[in-house]
């Protein structure tokens, strides 16, 4: 069977390219040969950028058995995209939410301070270890990696010497070197510099920070701020390895959850009771 069984005529309005009105039963990764999978997806990665956002909404489902299927389901996707980000983001979005929710527990923040006490002690041993996760990180997919830097360095580069205050205003392809992939196409950050300059990322950094603060303060007292707080957490860390611009048409379920997140209310002063008691009873 054909990888691409059709194209969509709607490819005929318009848009960045064929890959997104063509959906893909499967294709094989030209670095090593092996099986992956996009779907519905423009690229692969950016399948396991939605097995993350469905994991955490699936999380708040009340039915066990739909929330069994939608975490298998989301896992899946993620697994099937061969993406490495996607398989990092589970853990560290779900350890840092759960804490930054309970805040205002003195049990988390004793073991917060525990933990501070404990990691200053080994911190040269942590170091290490990290740095040593870096390179087998890059070395998992190595080809993907050097267009990654190359196509940022490149960003950074032109960004700095030829228009730093606006950007370029356009998207330009790169060179043989970077398969003539766009520049910053890889990296938000990077992207926004080239194309929009420092006005264009401060315009993404400055909401993000203010919406992180937002959720929270209010995730303390409500399931559907950590909610949205995740998806400020998947966000940023899908800004190092995507550009968000083009795929808000995917991610915008993770959109609305913010947008209802931020109706919540803040409640400065609830005691660790009230505030257990609160997010039990709120629902998504």
């Amino acid at each position: 069977m054909p990888p691409t069984p059709y194209v969509s005529p709607l490819r005929l309005v318009g848009g960045p390219g064929p890959e997104f009105f063509a959906p893909s039963l499967y294709e094989l990764d030209p670095s090593n040969g092996q099986p992956r999978w996009r779907l519905f997806t423009p690229w692969a990665p950016a399948l396991g950028f939605m097995g993350n956002v469905y994991f955490f909404m699936a999380l708040e489902e009340k039915d066990s058995k739909w929330r069994f299927i939608g975490i298998a389901g989301s896992i899946f996707m993620c697994v099937i995209s061969v993406s490495r980000l996607a398989l990092l983001a589970f853990p560290v979005v779900l350890v840092i939410t759960r804490t930054l929710s309970s805040l205002n527990r003195s049990s988390v923040l004793f073991g917060l301070g525990g933990v501070s006490w404990v990691g200053g002690m080994i911190a040269p041993t942590i170091l290490t270890a990290l740095q040593d996760f870096k390179e087998k990180f890059r070395a998992a997919r190595a080809a993907s990696s050097r267009v990654r830097e190359t196509l940022g360095r490149i960003a950074v580069d032109r960004w700095q010497e030829e228009a730093p205050i606006w950007g370029h205003g356009i998207v330009e392809s790169g060179p043989h070197l970077v398969e003539f992939m766009p520049i910053g196409s890889h990296h938000s950050w990077f992207g926004l510099l080239f194309v929009k300059g420092i006005v264009g990322c401060c315009a993404l950094a400055i909401p993000m920070f203010y919406s992180f603060v937002d959720l929270t303060l209010k995730s303390q007292t409500s399931n559907v701020a950590r909610l949205g707080l995740s998806m400020i957490f998947i966000l940023f860390l899908y800004t190092f390895g995507e550009n968000l611009e083009i795929l808000a048409y995917l991610f915008y379920p993770a959109l609305i959850m913010m947008g209802l997140a931020f109706k919540e209310p803040i409640h400065f002063f609830a005691s660790a009771d009230s505030d257990h008691e609160t997010k039990n009873s709120a629902s998504p």
